[in-house]
């Protein structure tokens, strides 16, 4: 990784890096040569190199330290073997220092300071490039590190390469344990059948029984211990929607708007469980402009509809959102969320096929099999439950900021600084059942049906608040790492 080079960088640095041809007139370019060691085809080996050169830009421009992808760190090993090209015309013509590259030591210390910088390098390039870096190329931090120290270099004419059998749910050696658990609860009786199909119903529901109630508390203990500790946010404060998109996996933040908008008057409520913009300016703040947009210019707009339009996956200003939280290592990426609710599913499952086999052998036998229908019916519904309430989302250091955010609201009520940016995050911490103690009870009510029902009650108004002093986003501050 590069050692701290200068703060300060010429004006036309990117201009000059952009000049920089690493290709010449080879025939084996060093865009062709990095897509064959690497597998990749032209195209994507030509957007490594450009990627490349944005990282050495936030090298010598960012002011702190940085750690690239592995495709951009392929490209950097590539680029030191073209000596000439690395240190006389990069660092020597362009640069105007070297930039040396340190490979880790080893050690989880290490693994920690790494990411960091990795995420304050993901930061860093949406700041200065004004787009988020390209996910193809620079992945979450999970997938950065967790499957760089697997590649090897390997010799196609004398091994073939065949893809891993991947399945749905990754078996570690804890979920190994469990199943080797069940296996001994299963097998090892002195007094039954070693089948446990060919137990009586009695002997059945005991062992069903022991094994929910020892699998299910280990797989929720064991994905609360693979989601990680606790651990205090060191990046840069997030926003009031960044924080309220954090907060009840997410599906209170069209919740949140809307009730900043109630609050400021830029929008009001109309009978019928409607509501229409006002005569106010549009918010600054881009979600919240987002689900202003939403209500029609003339007329109103249902407010149940205008929710789940807030909430749509598809919305750019949300992915943004969610783009921004996994980068500052507060939200759990999609596929690192299935693979630690995977542990939990793997086992209710195992469990239910367990027990629905048992039941049609007591079909086929004739015997009664209610109550074990009744026990795979709440092993099911639990199961739902615990995904729908307290389903993997926030990683450990964002669950902290949600835990020191909840004094600093409480303190800000008491203070009566009622902002809409209280209002919205009262909202994402609390729920909407908040909005009475900044009287906005009318809203309370119209949100508070069921979005499938229609029963509109209540006036037409929604309450306002008072004072005008912001609460901020919640504070959370500091910027961890260093310089790689």
């Amino acid at each position: 990784m590069p050692f701290a080079p200068p703060q300060t960088a010429p004006p036309v640095l990117w201009a000059k890096l952009e000049a920089l041809d690493l290709d010449g007139g080879a025939a084996l370019s060093f865009s062709k040569r990095l897509a064959r060691d690497n597998g990749w085809t032209a195209a994507f080996a030509q957007r490594v190199v450009l990627e490349y050169k944005r990282f050495v830009y936030l090298a010598a421009t960012c002011g702190h330290p940085v750690t690239p992808s592995d495709e951009v760190d392929q490209a950097w090993h590539l680029h030191l073997v073209y000596t000439r090209s690395y240190w006389d015309e990069l660092c020597g013509q362009v640069l105007g220092f070297p930039l040396h590259h340190g490979p880790t030591k080893g050690g989880a210390a290490e693994g920690h300071k790494f990411q960091d910088w990795y995420a304050r390098t993901l930061q860093s390039y949406t700041a200065a490039f004004g787009t988020l870096p390209p996910a193809d190329i620079w992945p979450e931090a999970t997938v950065r590190f967790g499957e760089a120290p697997y590649y090897r270099r390997v010799n196609l004419r004398r091994h073939w390469l065949l893809p891993r059998l991947r399945w749905p749910f990754r078996l570690g050696r804890r979920e190994g344990l469990g199943l080797l658990v069940a296996l001994a609860l299963v097998g090892c009786t002195s007094r039954l059948p070693l089948n446990p199909f060919n137990w009586y119903g009695s002997d059945f529901l005991m062992l069903f029984g022991v094994l929910c109630a020892t699998l299910l508390p280990a797989a929720l203990w064991l994905r609360h211990w693979a989601a990680g500790p606790l651990a205090d946010y060191a990046g840069p404060p997030l926003g009031t929607y960044e924080l309220a998109r954090l907060a009840d996996h997410g599906r209170r933040v069209a919740d949140c708007a809307i009730a900043a908008l109630v609050h400021t008057g830029q929008a009001e409520l109309v009978p019928e469980r409607r509501i229409r913009r006002t005569a106010m300016p549009p918010p600054t703040d881009p979600y919240e402009r987002a689900v202003w947009n939403l209500i029609p210019e003339a007329g109103a707009t249902n407010l149940d509809l205008l929710r789940k339009k807030g909430l749509d996956p598809n919305s750019k200003v949300l992915q943004d959102l969610d783009d921004g939280l996994k980068a500052k290592g507060v939200l759990f990426p999609a596929r690192e969320r299935a693979r630690l609710d995977g542990i939990l599913g793997f086992t209710a499952l195992g469990l239910a096929l367990f027990g629905l086999v048992k039941v049609l052998v007591g079909l086929y036998r004739h015997r009664p099999v209610g109550l074990l229908l009744l026990l795979l019916l709440g092993l099911g519904f639990g199961t739902w439950s615990v995904y729908r309430n307290y389903g993997t989302w926030a990683t450990g250091r964002g669950r902290q900021l949600l835990l020191k955010l909840v004094p600093a609201l409480r303190q800000a009520q008491v203070d009566r600084a009622y902002s809409g940016q209280l209002v919205a995050l009262c909202v994402a911490v609390f729920g909407i059942t908040e909005l009475a103690a900044f009287g906005m009870r009318t809203l309370v009510t119209y949100m508070q049906p069921p979005p499938q029902s229609d029963g509109g009650s209540g006036g037409d108004s929604g309450g306002s608040g008072c004072g005008s002093s912001g609460c901020g986003g919640g504070g959370c501050g500091g910027c961890g790492g260093c310089g790689s």
